[in-house]
């Protein structure tokens, strides 16, 4: 990897900003260079997001400087949506390219007069000179075809229908419309704050493609190892108010910081090591009179002085324990479900079996989350037979935060005001089980209004695993959590004694924890895959191999067949007969037509564009396949005739 540094675009120096009395950010400096890809880092509340608008210039720092280059054009993702609600999805998608549009009007007004001027004309070359200035422009803002851009993100974000109002749009699908306004500005610096969040698996890869080809610089935000390890070319950590860079992808960092931690704490342990030494030296009553015993005494008072090593307080998921899960767990027999005479799923079977731990996956409004009300029973299906066990008692944390009052203290939210909760195998003193989330035990009498968002997430959170359960149902649970808070929730539940079932979009989360998928695939079918999510990609490759390969068999014994006929020109009419000689330049041009088509589903972004236009090729490809077959046929017919 080349380590040469582009030129500096974006930076702010020595940023301090703070709300009420506590600092946010305090003497952050930070340079976005050309060509860099960065992923920013940072435990939650560690001021990543204030970062970001304070380098988009949405807020001004207390104290610091934001600079950038001339003429830069920056374009932040935040997560608040700040779009018009009363625009429509067209209206906003056409806005974000007004200005590349701009250009291209220029581009072709300049052409207009180029072309109606005369070539004597001493105005002429100065014309020709704007119209290339305005090429060059065009080129740089890829301002060519942008109505089909405009399509194919529309396509990749899979975004409402275009007449809808902002208004009217759920927040995920208002998050990707805001996404794809971003994307199709073309900003010199994009900073995208939780891209992949709410957003499907399929979506996330294109994005992944999109930041790869990207020729602006950007600066994300993203709990997605695997968007981390695909995209970015430097990770920036923000930890104990200090910034901390570190070349290369996701993978990389953390063996940059596997040994940064080993130096720090081999240091440590040496300082203690010396501390423990020289006290006993100096504990024997060693006369402090020569200069070199004097300055052992001086090293142990510096030794002393200097500060431990600055820790992060321990985070864990705690879920109280329930009855042990019994013989049944939950069992599926042809469910189906769905809206407005249109099955979401059907003819569903699954059986739950003790240690399963099965990951969800599927286009956004599939039917995912219904699916999870189904098989909980909030829900009850429009057909089949639903089992649950007797033992089974389900934990389900679901999208949705609770609706607060933030008057209501916390103790009275948590556990309706009581301290011991009793969760029927053991009592739990509530004070120290916030604590354990990284709530002061004081806490508890306060009033929600007093904790800031991301601590209002984390104790709805806590609110819900209180409960307990034996059968974890999580509906995108890796939304809202830093990288540390992930990898806790992982080992939490790859130690849980019982089974789960999981809706994430997070490939990294499901191929570390899962042990089977349910894959949401067209006409409401849902597969079930044994393994994790690198499995269902392997399944996804055998399943197009063997298509392939029963085309491919298909093809060879038509034309087998076809080289053991006779042909002699007999018992056939003369028109016949010139239409059998001419049969296999007709089977080769019908055969050539197909290898373009299927030359044109296989090229690189063929299925990012729009969705009808996909399936005219692919109709098209059929048509041409079957047009082959009637050629053999009729090839074979004539050749019986003829012998």
């Amino acid at each position: 990897m080349s380590t040469q540094v582009g030129k500096a675009l974006l930076s702010g120096q020595n940023l301090v900003k703070s709300y009420g009395a506590q600092p946010i950010l305090d003497d952050i400096s930070l340079t976005i260079h050309e060509g860099d890809r960065i992923g920013l880092i940072g435990r939650n509340g560690c001021g990543k997001s204030t970062l970001m608008r304070l380098l988009a210039g949405l807020i001004t720092p207390d104290n610091g400087k934001v600079t950038q280059a001339q003429g830069l054009s920056i374009a932040l993702l935040a997560q608040e949506c700040t779009l018009d609600r009363f625009m429509t999805i067209q209206a906003i998608l056409e806005s974000a390219a007004a200005e590349r549009n701009a250009i291209l009007d220029k581009y072709h007004a300049a052409m207009d007069a180029l072309s109606h001027n005369p070539t004597d004309d001493p105005a002429h070359e100065e014309l020709q000179h704007n119209c290339e200035i305005l090429q060059h422009a065009v080129d740089a803002a890829a301002a060519w075809d942008i109505p089909h851009e405009v399509k194919r993100i529309r396509v990749a974000l899979r975004l409402p229908d275009q007449d809808r109002t902002l208004e009217k749009l759920s927040g995920g699908e208002l998050r990707r419309v805001d996404l794809a306004h971003k994307l199709l500005q073309h900003p010199d610096v994009l900073l995208l704050d939780e891209p992949t969040n709410h957003i499907d698996t399929y979506s996330v890869e294109w994005i992944e493609r999109f930041l790869e080809r990207y020729e602006g610089c950007c600066m994300l935000v993203t709990h997605d190892r695997y968007f981390l390890d695909r995209v970015v070319n430097r990770i920036v950590e923000l930890e104990f108010n200090t910034v901390y860079t570190y070349p290369g992808n996701y993978e990389r960092f953390l063996e940059y910081k596997a040994d940064v931690e080993w130096s720090e704490a081999r240091s440590e342990s040496n300082r203690q090591s010396m501390i423990k030494r020289e006290l006993a030296w100096y504990r024997r009553g060693a006369k402090a009179r020569s200069t070199k015993q004097q300055a052992r005494i001086t090293r142990l008072d510096v030794a002393m002085e200097q500060d431990n090593p600055t820790q992060h307080r321990e985070f864990t998921f705690e879920i109280p324990e329930t009855d042990k899960l019994g013989k049944t767990i939950l069992e599926a027999r042809k469910l189906s479900h769905g809206y407005d005479g249109e099955y979401l799923f059907k003819d569903f079977n699954f059986i739950m079996q003790k240690g399963m731990r099965v990951g969800i996956i599927g286009a956004n409004g599939s039917g995912k989350t219904t699916l999870l009300r189904v098989l909980i029973g909030t829900e009850e299906a429009q057909k089949g037979k639903l089992i649950i066990g007797d033992n089974t008692k389900f934990l389900y944390v679901d999208q949705a935060h609770a609706d607060m009052d933030t008057d209501m203290k916390v103790l009275d939210f948590v556990s309706n005001g009581v301290k011991q909760w009793d969760t029927g195998k053991k009592k739990i003193y509530i004070p120290a089980y916030l604590e354990r989330f990284l709530f002061d035990k004081s806490c508890v009498d306060m009033p929600i209004s007093s904790l800031s968002g991301g601590e209002r997430n984390r104790l709805d959170l806590v609110r819900k695993l209180l409960r307990g359960g034996n059968l974890l149902v999580l509906d995108e649970p890796t939304n809202d959590l830093d990288l540390y808070t992930l990898r806790i929730l992982e080992e939490t539940i790859d130690g849980f004694d019982g089974c789960a079932l999981i809706v994430s979009h997070d490939r990294y989360f499901l191929n570390r924890i899962c042990t089977h998928m349910l894959v949401f695939e067209e006409d409401g079918h849902v597969q079930d895959i044994v393994g994790n999510y690198d499995d269902y990609q392997l399944y996804k490759k055998r399943v197009e191999a063997d298509k392939t390969e029963a085309v491919a068999q298909a093809k060879t014994k038509t034309n087998n067949a076809a080289t053991t006929r006779n042909t002699p020109a007999q018992k056939l009419s003369y028109k016949e007969k010139l239409e059998l000689q001419a049969m296999e330049d007709t089977i080769h041009e019908a055969e050539e037509a197909v290898t373009k088509l299927e030359a044109t589903l296989a090229a690189p972004g063929f299925y990012e564009q729009d969705h009808s236009k996909v399936q005219e090729v692919v109709k098209a490809l059929d048509d041409a396949k079957a047009k082959v077959e009637q050629c053999y046929a009729r090839w074979e017919d004539l050749g019986k005739r003829a012998g």
